[in-house]
């Protein structure tokens, strides 16, 4: 299957890593693991020729044939595709702002449900990468272990005996693990407490970043929690300092909603109801402030404003309002008012179902 064909199986259906999330809880919204590995004897993707990325393309597909680790397997080559298919795997976090580039060998394997895929060039040769609906890094462990296993069975990749995997970013060295945790805090920010968040969070070896990870900035009061370093400790004793700092965020974030609205009542209510109100009838919306309004409609649900709206339903909105979903719902390129419109359409169809 070529990689336009993968694109339009995914477009055609809604995100797989978010099917379950249904639940009552709108603080967290997803969790991903991401392990960067390396062919031992080769230069790292930056400072190799196009034909040496090609090898390595050739090397870690091979590897995944032979291993089986992708069930309902999906290619996109990414110099095959268009500016807009990329942003679209990128809005759905398969992908990095960095793989996007395109180089030579840049190639996208995944499992059809989402929840498991390959990068194939991107800083490192391989990046490994496991999601999921809410907190759930230790299962998220256990199978992306079992899945880098069986690919260390079949390619050689570079480990030392004193630092461990070997990375293309010196901040990667070690376990070459990133765990990160998607979380919805509006109440902080509200409050003025990210700063507190982000420096404590800094304190514990952790970073916040925002809705596309590094360099991004937080749009609709959405923040990504990963680890910071990942030499000097496992694997496992990394992902139980994050989740514990992550359900300490959420028990944080909890609190700073009660405050509000117990101090501030009207303010909170106002807060949810004018996002739904402007959600529900405007003709021109653009994408940040549509993702904003949605966090703030997904902490009026939780507050029980909406009976209802169903949080799962509100978390597809958010990959599926951005601007490269919106054209290939639409099968066509659009102007940026173009965009807006069909995206304030969406939304207002979907509120009226609701």
């Amino acid at each position: 299957m070529n990689s336009i064909e993968s694109i339009k199986i995914l477009a055609g259906k809604p995100v797989g890593w978010l099917k379950d999330g249904d639940s009552e809880e709108s603080i967290i919204l997803s969790s991903r693991i991401r392990l960067a590995r390396n062919i031992s004897d080769l230069r790292f993707p930056l400072n190799s020729s196009d034909v040496e990325r090609e090898y390595v393309r050739e090397v870690i597909c091979s590897a995944v044939d032979n291993s089986g680790v992708i069930k309902g397997r999906l290619n996109f080559k990414i110099s095959e595709l268009s500016n807009v298919d990329r942003r679209f795997l990128l809005e759905r976090h398969l992908v990095s702002k960095d793989f996007c580039a395109g180089n030579v060998g840049s190639e996208l394997i995944l499992e059809s449900d989402e929840s498991f895929g390959i990068m194939i060039n991107e800083e490192d040769h391989v990046r490994v990468q496991v999601l999921s609906a809410g907190l759930s890094l230790g299962e998220l462990w256990k199978k992306i272990n079992e899945k880098d296993t069986s690919l260390s069975e079949e390619v050689s990749f570079v480990f030392d005996s004193e630092l461990g995997y070997l990375t293309s970013c010196p901040t990667n060295v070690g376990t070459g693990m990133r765990a990160s945790v998607m979380l919805n805090l509006p109440g902080l920010s509200m409050l003025g407490h990210m700063a507190g968040v982000i420096q404590g969070a800094g304190n514990l070896g952790m970073t916040v970043r925002g809705l596309y990870g590094e360099g991004s900035e937080a749009i609709g009061y959405m923040y990504q929690v990963s680890n910071q370093s990942t030499l000097g400790e496992s694997e496992e004793d990394i992902i139980e300092r994050l989740e514990k700092l992550i359900q300490q965020i959420a028990l944080f974030e909890k609190n700073a909603r009660q405050i509000l609205f117990q101090t501030r009542k009207d303010f909170v209510l106002d807060f949810a109801g004018r996002a739904y109100g402007v959600l529900r009838y405007s003709h021109l919306i653009s994408e940040k402030e549509a993702l904003n309004l949605l966090s703030a409609l997904r902490m009026g649900v939780d507050m029980k404003m909406f009976s209802s709206l169903n949080i799962g339903k509100v978390n597809e909105l958010f990959i599926s309002v951005q601007d490269s979903h919106l054209q290939k719902i639409c099968g066509r390129d659009l102007t940026s008012t173009e965009i807006d419109g069909c995206r304030a359409e969406l939304l207002r169809s979907f509120l009226r179902k609701e």
